[in-house]
């Protein structure tokens, strides 16, 4: 799915007139959650949803992931389906269609992609690898991306904005401790430095994902740069957590409703709000307390005023706050 593309024309960024794409791949998150099912310790970011999977999902079904974890390198081969030309169109398809489409590709395409990573298949376990994720698509992860994809296209769509105020470049800085933008290139810290010159790069490509944490994944081909950037998940507890309590005691009122949806479409002071909503500044101060301590709200001095506005990300994984709760 496009979330949208910049033209970096902030004068003073190191990417002016580098072209950017935002895109989410439903079939990306899928894969990279079953790569989390392959070496979920490893994965400290998603130890909790590793315990809600193996509570849901019948454990010959993840045996079957994880005994593909050789042949796939841990499923992150099968991404690179996702991310290479002449294969994005799949990013654009929702999981079935994808699969099928990935069923359509005859053994070459398949033998080619594999082959880029150091690895060989044949046509048996092209098809083991459809099966299978199918399977986890149809008994677990259909589900999960109902939940998972309204967020991220939210997150990312916030991105762009920021990729068309800041420039690419730093706006883009703080995605992973190994990767730095410098004023010349961009530097990628592994196994060694590999350096992108801008100069040599035509576009940038993002995409997110919540699952790979602490995994800085990003790929170049044909003066193109992939980058996929970490979406954190929530902590999964026995009790409720105390600030996610908070969120929907927060939201529980009418009138502290009308005002979310007031500093939705615009930020305003207290003055401003008891205007439009005809009650005292009194009332308005005392649910703007109310939803400033439930991390809904932000608020910053301007001039003699205290202007307030909607936390965005509050707002954004509200749902699935919810949800990883009660799952």
């Amino acid at each position: 799915m496009k979330i949208g593309i910049c033209n970096d024309r902030t004068e003073e960024s190191w990417t002016f007139g580098i072209s950017g794409e935002i895109f989410f791949s439903p079939l990306f998150e899928m894969f990279a959650a079953m790569h989390v099912i392959c070496n979920p310790e490893h994965h400290t970011g998603s130890l909790d949803w590793w315990k809600r999977v193996k509570r849901q999902v019948d454990e010959s079904l993840l045996d079957d992931i994880k005994a593909l974890s050789d042949l796939t390198m841990q499923w992150l081969v099968p991404c690179d389906f996702v991310i290479t030309s002449p294969y994005n169109e799949i990013r654009d398809m929702d999981i079935e269609e994808a699969l099928r489409t990935l069923e359509s590709y005859n053994i070459r395409h398949w033998k080619k992609i594999f082959g880029d990573n150091n690895c060989s298949i044949s046509l048996s376990e092209k098809n083991r690898i459809i099966e299978i994720s199918r399977s986890f698509y149809d008994v677990y992860f259909k589900q999960e991306i109902m939940i998972i994809e309204p967020i991220m296209t939210s997150a990312l769509r916030k991105v762009l904005i920021d990729w068309e105020k800041e420039g690419i470049a730093k706006a883009s800085s703080s995605i992973h401790e190994r990767l730095k933008f410098t004023k010349n290139d961009i530097i990628f810290y592994k196994d060694k430095e590999y350096h992108y010159k801008y100069n040599d790069l035509n576009k940038i490509y993002l995409t997110g994902s919540t699952f790979l944490s602490p995994h800085l994944i990003m790929g170049y081909r044909d003066k193109a740069l992939l980058l996929v950037r970490y979406f954190g998940r929530i902590k999964e507890s026995t009790l409720p957590p105390k600030d996610l309590v908070g969120l929907y005691k927060g939201l529980a009122d009418g009138t502290r409703l009308q005002i979310l949806r007031c500093l939705k479409h615009m930020p305003d002071s207290t003055q401003h709000l008891s205007v439009k909503l005809g009650i005292t500044e009194a009332a308005v101060s005392k649910q703007l307390k109310v939803l400033s301590e439930a991390g809904l709200v932000t608020k910053a001095r301007k001039g003699n005023y205290m202007i307030y506005a909607v936390d965005e990300k509050a707002l954004d994984f509200l749902t699935y706050r919810i949800y990883e709760y009660l799952m």
